[in-house]
């Protein structure tokens, strides 16, 4: 899951074998945090895995990879623990209380670096869509890469989408949902912006787990993300004038 960019530079010089020796144990102390965090998700051991955050971002880690290689990774195994049968809705619960705890520390610490801002974000979850998990870590990494972003949260209608494009006027509109059930209100959120003749002033990007390239063009959406990373990267290229 990891791409070479989230690496800390004492990594990816460990990876190529050019770094010394204080590099190499440098790199493999952030591993071992990293690594205790996705333990701690999968655990649910909510305090700890806050302290593990705070402690990750002590040592200076990037916010992408505790993200990346702790949570994400962690949030896997509960789905894999999950489909098997090893964990219960009780399990599931605790370990997503974890992860919401240990991104709202990141999401604090982001927050109070100071960034070039690149361009203004409104994003939501759509209407019939409560999961927020996803949209909140895409958030962070779009903050990290300098976006300003207006989050409206879950459940989010279309009018309520419309009115905070025309009070924000932003660059980018980001549409998530979580359940197949809810994937008509993406469409109903982009015809809602043409009717309100707001289509040609601000690109669009959707994503989320049932989302596909292909329904992403079907709905007319400017652009779709098949994860975080690639998330932030539409979003740079559509404020460059790129295609999806």
């Amino acid at each position: 899951m990891l791409s070479p960019f989230t690496l800390p530079a004492v990594m990816v010089n460990y990876d190529q074998g050019e770094a010394s020796q204080k590099d190499r144990r440098n790199g493999r102390d952030a591993m071992k945090l990293v690594r205790q965090l996705e333990c701690a998700i999968v655990k649910g051991n909510i305090k700890r895995a806050v302290a593990l955050t705070e402690r990750c971002l002590q040592e200076g880690l990037p916010p992408s990879l505790v993200i990346e290689g702790g949570i994400l990774r962690g949030l896997e195994i509960v789905g894999e623990k999950w489909k098997t049968y090893e964990y219960f809705i009780p399990n599931v619960l605790v370990s997503a209380m974890a992860t919401k705890l240990s991104l709202q520390t990141l999401h604090e610490a982001i927050k109070s670096s100071v960034t070039p801002c690149i361009g203004k974000a409104v994003a939501g979850t759509v209407k019939g869509d409560v999961h927020d998990i996803g949209k909140n870590i895409v958030l962070m990494f779009m903050e990290t890469a300098g976006f300003e972003v207006i989050d409206l949260g879950i459940d989010v209608p279309p009018e309520q989408f419309i009115r905070a494009v025309k009070r924000e006027k932003p660059d980018l509109l980001v549409l998530s949902c979580l359940y197949t059930l809810t994937m008509h209100a993406m469409e109903d959120t982009l015809i809602a912006l043409k009717k309100a003749g707001l289509r040609g002033k601000v690109k669009t990007l959707v994503g989320g787990a049932p989302i596909t390239r292909e329904f992403a063009e079907s709905i007319g959406a400017d652009g779709f993300g098949m994860d975080a990373v690639d998330g932030v990267r539409k979003a740079k290229e559509l404020l460059n004038g790129s295609g999806a």
